[in-house]
């Protein structure tokens, strides 16, 4: 695998999981080390099973905003609370938006796709490194304008303005003295020289003008 989609790989991983450990982070501190005060509460609703959803507001001391949130919690501390109009929270100290209600239930939604996307990765990296090879597009045929010169790391099929091509890539096989295979990223291109030279060895990168007559 090279170090490019190795960086696309870890890339596409660190989108999907620091947003998730983040978020799992900053919880487990303000269940720790978070001011624990008496939110109001405004509403208790039946959220299904044995929860209720409970919409509450936290003192104006640690929210000046006084935003109404809301929290999944169980049964009994439901009850409670609406009995009392009262809830307990632990909220971060500067940082109302981060909370941990008494009696709230985790959801493990976020997690599950976060596991999944992560599967879905590497299922493809897997399938990327076992099919690697054989995933190629069908093979090009190409008639050289020009002689053949060294070419550049990489692999190029750049069409110019007047329909020709600069194709990069490197020479994978001689067919015959006429004929040579060039190797892209997900393709091969069969050139025909037409009397043109080619002075680079099987293995090397190369460099041609061309016109693509399949």
């Amino acid at each position: 695998m090279s170090w490019r989609r190795i960086l696309l790989v870890a890339f596409a991983l660190a989108v999907i999981n620091l947003p998730w450990a983040t978020h799992e982070v900053r919880m487990h501190q303000v269940t720790t080390s978070g001011i624990q005060v008496s939110a109001q509460v405004l509403t208790v609703a039946r959220a299904g099973g044995d929860t209720s959803l409970v919409t509450f507001r936290l003192p104006s001391s640690v929210d000046p905003a006084q935003k109404s949130r809301t929290a999944v919690v169980d049964r009994a501390t439901a009850d409670a609370a609406a009995a009392g109009q009262t809830i307990g929270v632990r909220v971060m100290k500067g940082n109302p938006d981060v909370f941990h209600v008494d009696g709230q239930v985790k959801s493990w939604s976020s997690t599950v796709l976060v596991v999944v996307a992560d599967l879905v990765v590497v299922l493809l990296v897997l399938l990327s490194w076992r099919l690697g090879g054989r995933l190629r597009r069908p093979t090009l045929v190409a008639v050289a304008l020009a002689d053949v010169e060294s070419g550049t790391e990489g692999s190029l099929l750049d069409k110019q303005l007047d329909g020709t091509y600069v194709i990069n890539g490197a020479v994978r096989e001689l067919l015959d003295a006429e004929t040579l295979v060039l190797t892209l990223r997900d393709r091969d291109v069969e050139l025909h020289l037409r009397g043109h030279a080619n002075p680079v060895p099987v293995g090397e990168q190369a460099q041609v003008l061309a016109h693509l007559v399949g």
